[in-house]
Formats: C-alpha cells, sequence, structure tokens
C-alpha cells in the first residue's frame, strides 16, 4: 500500500536519548522501499535546550563544534547527509506544555525528562511511544498501554526529571541506557511505520522495563482495544 501525502513523525527530546534514535532513523528512512511506500517522512525534532559542556559527557551525540547551538539544531545537521526528497529533517527549539505546541504528527516519540511533556503526548490520538532511563535501565511505554498504568506512571509536574542516578555516569550506565531506550524506540518507530504502511509482520516491541545488565524487568500490561488500532 501507498500513502498519497507525506508521514509526518515527531520526536520531542534531543538529548541523551533522543540524539542517539534520531541518528539511527534517519539513516534508515532516508532511502528504501518502507520510506517510499510511506509518501516521505517530515522528521520534526523538538527541543528548546542549547549543548552545554556537560552535555559532551552524558553520552549525548554533540560534540565541541555542537557547544551553543540548539540540541535540535546541532542533531539535525550531523543528520542532513541522509534528507532528501524522501526525508526532510525540521528543528524546532521551543518546549511542550500543551497540545498546540506539537506539530501535526502520525507518529509521536517523547524522550524528554518532563512529565508535563509526556502527559500532552499521551494525549493524542495517534500512535506514540514515551521513552525513558534510568542509570542502564529504561522503561518503553506507548499507546497500546493499560490507561490507569500510564497514569501511574506519569504524575505531571512542571520541573524536569533527570535520567542520572548517583554515579551512572561514571560508570558507563547512563549512556548505555541511552543507547537501549534508542534502539527500543528505532525498533517501535520502524515498526510502526511499517503497519501505517500496511506491510506484513509489523509487530509494535513490547512495552517494558528492561535493564542492559539484568535483563527484561517485566512487560507492562495492555489496552487490548487500543493495540488493534494504530
Amino acid at each position: 500500500m501507498r500513502i498519497d501525502s507525506r508521514t509526518n513523525i515527531a520526536v520531542i527530546g534531543v538529548g541523551g536519548i533522543g540524539s542517539n534514535l534520531v541518528g539511527s532513523i534517519a539513516s534508515a528512512l532516508s532511502t528504501g522501499a518502507l520510506v517510499e511506500s510511506l509518501g516521505g517522512v517530515n522528521l520534526a525534532l523538538i527541543d528548546s535546550d542549547l549543548v552545554e559542556e556537560r552535555n559532551l559527557l552524558l553520552g549525548q551525540r554533540f560534540s565541541h563544534k555542537d557547544l551553543g547551538k540548539t540540541k535540535v539544531a546541532a542533531v539535525r545537521e550531523a543528520a542532513s547527509g541522509f534528507e532528501s526528497d524522501l526525508l526532510v529533517i525540521e528543528p524546532m527549539a521551543r518546549d511542550v506544555r500543551q497540545p498546540s505546541d506539537l506539530p501535526d504528527s502520525d507518529i509521536t516519540v517523547v524522550c524528554v525528562d518532563n512529565m508535563g511533556a509526556r502527559g500532552v503526548v499521551h494525549g493524542l490520538r495517534g500512535p506514540w511511544l514515551d521513552l525513558r532511563c534510568a542509570g542502564d535501565a529504561y522503561l518503553a511505554l506507548d499507546h497500546t498501554v493499560d490507561p490507569s498504568v500510564i497514569a501511574s506512571l506519569t504524575q505531571v509536574q512542571g520541573e524536569a526529571q533527570s535520567c542520572q542516578l548517583a554515579g551512572a555516569l561514571e560508570s558507563g550506565l547512563l549512556q548505555a541506557g541511552f543507547l537501549a531506550a534508542a534502539a527500543h524506540g528505532y525498533q517501535w518507530l520502524i515498526a510502526a511505520l511499517r503497519q501505517r504502511a500496511g506491510m506484513d509482520n509489523a509487530m509494535l516491541p513490547v512495552p517494558r522495563s528492561s535493564s542492559v545488565t539484568f535483563g527484561a524487568l517485566g512487560r507492562l500490561p495492555i489496552d487490548n482495544e487500543a493495540s488493534t488500532h494504530v
């Protein structure tokens, strides 16, 4: 099946998880049958933060030449070699505090450490994925998870919540958590896009909590009705 209009993806937060996710997904969507069947992809990157010295130490995909730039501009620049008629990357240097802060999107991934932004995404009708990490462990919940579980894991607060646990940076665990969460996000996005294109054998990864060291920590209960609509 070929979709007549372009497919819109929004990635909110391009720090530790998001910068690694975008770097991977951009290469996969630069060419090939999947992106062609989707009519091309518009990839919106949303984050108001600037690249700071401390970001270079946190396993985020930035270098010294990015210091002072907006994170979205730096991530877009790093992935610009993959842009084409089929893939357009648009940086949006802003926060997400309410639905009107989001561009129109068919699929949304939130990687930002802010419960308010997560809550906005959870209210969307389209497919969404929420990625979080702590040390080398990550949590991946999406639109198919039981609403009561989503609510219990998302107590909306105004303050940003850091992924970092004490000692996680020094031990290298934080970087491992970012990469593991980004890998789940990559697989989820590819599966969601394949479902959108009507391709066979397109199964979303199971919503879960997992650790690089200890393996699967648990699966999240599914809302059967939501899981049948992508």
